[in-house]
């Protein structure tokens, strides 16, 4: 079962990897979630609220030992989800990799793509998606 939890404060995540994550990203304007797979720490959501009506995806962050389970997917919808009851009616992000060696930058912007999402033209490299 995959729940996502608020958080506030680095100390409130055990995994290292995620504290590490969480501290280079988190900042006053982000709503910062861990994503817990049946109590344990799989996943970490930043999203950078702008106001209305652009939210940013700063972050989406899957733990190694549970990629390929369909927690990044769960993990953006509930991204949307936040987005929407901030009353954002757009939503953006970089497609960047944060590991290389598992998936290229044109690979994640494949799979954004996949799920609705389309390039900016504002910005090389962003994808929006309308909610």
């Amino acid at each position: 079962m995959l729940k996502l939890k608020r958080i506030s404060a680095k100390q409130e995540i055990r995994s290292a990897v995620l504290q590490e994550r969480y501290y280079k990203g988190s900042s006053p304007k982000t709503h910062d979630y861990i994503a817990l797979s049946n109590d344990a720490e799989a996943g970490l959501l930043i999203y950078e609220d702008w106001g209305t009506p652009v939210g940013f995806i700063f972050e989406i962050f899957v733990v190694s030992d549970f990629r390929k389970r369909g927690i990044g997917n769960w993990i953006l919808s509930q991204a949307e989800v936040v987005a929407a009851e901030l009353g954002n009616t757009r939503i953006r992000l970089d497609a960047r990799t944060l590991d290389p060696e598992q998936m290229s930058h044109n690979d994640l912007a494949t799979w954004y793509q996949s799920k609705g999402y389309v390039w900016n033209n504002s910005k090389v490299g962003t994808l929006e998606k309308a909610l």
